[in-house]
Order: C-alpha cells, then sequence, then structure tokens
C-alpha cells in the first residue's frame, strides 16, 4: 500500500490555491507600514482590517492592536489620536517595551502594552502563578520573553528570557 507523496498532493491542489498559498509565504510582516500618516481610523481600518482588539488607554486615546498570535512574533499598535488620525504605529514585542512591565501590572496593562501573548502556562512554584510566554524577533533566536502573574493577586510578579522550548537542542 502506497501513500501519496506530498509532490503528489501538490499536484491535486486547483492552480489558484497553490499560488495564493506561495504568496502568502512571499509576504512581509504584517505591519502598518502602508498606512499614510494621519490617515483616519476609516482609512486604517480599510487598510489594516479589522483590529484584533481595540483598547483605552489611560490618557483616553485609542489603541487598535494587530497581532498575529499565536504563532506570529510582531504585535503592532496604531495609536490613534483625540480626532481619531493615526498618531503613531510600532511593533510592541521588543525589549524596550517588555522593560516596562513591571512588579504590580495587572493583566489588562499589559494587553494594552504589547498584546496577547503566544502561550500561557500555570505553574506552582513557591507560589502558584500564572505565566504568559511571547515570541519575538531577537538576535538571540530562542528565547522568549515570560511574564509570571501571581495567582491570588492577578498582578505581575517578574519578567524573565527563558530558552524557547520550541527551538532544537544544541548539539555538541
Amino acid at each position: 500500500m502506497s501513500r501519496p507523496s506530498s509532490i503528489a498532493t501538490a499536484r491535486t491542489l486547483p492552480a489558484s490555491a497553490l499560488a495564493a498559498l506561495l504568496a502568502g509565504c512571499a509576504l512581509g510582516p504584517y505591519s502598518p507600514s502602508g498606512v499614510p500618516a494621519g490617515a483616519s481610523r476609516e482609512d486604517v481600518l480599510r487598510i489594516m482590517g479589522p483590529p484584533t482588539a481595540t483598547y483605552t488607554m489611560p490618557d483616553g486615546h485609542a489603541r487598535l492592536e494587530y497581532n498575529r498570535m499565536p504563532a506570529g512574533k510582531h504585535t503592532f499598535m496604531v495609536d490613534l489620536d483625540a480626532s481619531g488620525h493615526m498618531a503613531h504605529w510600532e511593533n510592541v514585542l521588543d525589549e524596550n517595551h517588555f522593560a516596562a512591565i513591571v512588579a504590580g501590572m495587572s493583566p489588562q496593562d499589559v494587553l494594552r502594552l504589547i498584546g496577547p501573548p503566544t502561550y500561557t502556562w500555570h505553574y506552582f512554584r513557591p507560589t502558584p502563578a500564572n505565566t504568559w510566554l511571547y515570541r519575538f524577533d531577537t538576535i538571540q533566536r530562542c528565547i522568549l520573553f515570560e511574564i509570571s502573574f501571581d495567582a491570588a493577586t492577578g498582578k505581575v510578579i517578574d519578567g524573565d528570557y527563558p530558552p524557547d522550548p520550541a527551538c532544537a537542542e544544541p548539539r555538541g
């Protein structure tokens, strides 16, 4: 009994589906780089599509989140000014934004700052804690950013940069 090979399977795909699949691989990171400065909210939504989340920031302005979780390594935040126009955008999955996360922050504070995690974990170290883990682009390819939340209070305990278990073990 023979199994169909992946080449045979690829031949059975309609040409249009195969072309769309290959085109998707060629697209770079999904970012707001094509949104002109000062664009209205409507223009941002027309170009970027619906956000994955919308936040009201402490000063009252709106922040639109565009992420590719759970597999993505970028989360873009588009900040709108008081008149509803794009003030700026940035990728928030980087060490500068991670450094702004401090003990005592709430999960909502973290979401507004860097968006949702790649995955979560619950563990019992000296005290029970919930952990959010984020994959991100870095020159140290096989690390994550990890945030631990106290299970009782829900507040941030600390952050760390553990190895990414998805990376292959180094061979020596």
